[in-house]
């Protein structure tokens, strides 16, 4: 439940707040009825993110055996790329996506009006919502349907009211320092997707075990995935209570390398000292 909560509320309100500054900027320069062109991206953006996510769920209940491991190890992976890249991206971008957003609003108002503005939006939100399409489909692997739907509508929730306070007035809240936690949280999520690809590949005999199990505590009632304690660990951190090596490396290289990069702090450009002028 809180790996969904945790991937929804940071999609949906990287959307919502992609959207939230396309509007106010709208607003800003006395265009509030080209905000139509906006939200009929968002709308087509939304539908095909669904229908996306419905061939992939869909997909993969057709495949069974090796096959289907298969195809879920390789969406587990896909997952953590486009998470890894959409974490590391934003906390780059996240000081400059307000002005490249208003550059791109000009651009697309001179080059082609009210289309140019929809394929903006549409682009945009369909990115985010293909990617929590891939995201959830990780997440439904290692927990329950119910705690995965209930995690989701509460972080939409909680993405669509942090959006409305961005719209309203985006410095009530701190966008670098939530990009930031929830960047670092959902960075332990995607080394459990990739963890668990492993075991998908592992079990279809793509991977060799080695070292199997590395520890063994299917004996704890309490850490098993059956349990709700198992299952919240599973789903959040990718916890395996009879790993391989592979798959605990796997996890603790993820956390280890991409931690270590979105962590690390930013680099400044050097001062020079401004050269005075002889006499």
């Amino acid at each position: 439940m809180l790996a969904s909560f945790l991937v929804i509320l940071r999609e949906g309100f990287e959307a919502t707040l992609l959207v939230a500054i396309l509007l106010a900027y709208l607003a800003q320069i006395g265009r509030p009825r080209d905000a139509r062109a906006v939200w009929y991206g968002v709308g087509g953006a939304v539908v095909l993110s669904v229908v996306a996510g419905a061939v992939l769920f869909a997909t993969a209940s057709g495949l069974g055996g090796k096959a289907g491991l298969v195809f879920k190890g390789a969406t587990m992976w896909l997952a953590v790329g486009f998470l890894t890249y959409m974490i590391l991206w934003m906390r780059r971008q996240s000081k400059t996506v307000a002005r490249d957003l208003r550059r791109g609003v000009d651009e697309a108002l001179e080059r082609g009006g009210l289309f140019a503005l929809a394929s903006l939006s549409f682009v945009m939100v369909f990115r985010e919502g293909l990617e929590t399409a891939l995201f959830m489909f990780g997440i439904t692997q290692t927990s329950t349907p119910l705690a995965v739907a209930a995690g989701g509508l509460l972080g939409l929730a909680g993405a669509i009211a942090l959006g409305y306070l961005v719209y309203a007035g985006g410095k009530r809240i701190n966008i670098g320092a939530f990009f930031k936690v929830t960047g670092a949280l959902l960075l332990v999520v995607a080394a459990g997707l990739l963890a668990h690809g492993v075991a998908m590949f592992e079990m279809a005999g793509l991977f060799p075990a080695i070292l199997y199990p590395l520890w063994d505590l299917t004996g704890v009632s309490v850490l098993t995935t059956e349990s709700t304690v198992g299952q919240f660990l599973s789903a959040f951190l990718g916890w395996d209570p009879k790993p391989d090596l592979i798959e605990f490396g796997a996890w603790a290289l993820y956390v280890g390398i991409v931690g270590y990069l979105f962590l690390r702090p930013e680099r400044t450009a050097p001062q020079t000292r401004p050269v005075q002028a002889d006499g």
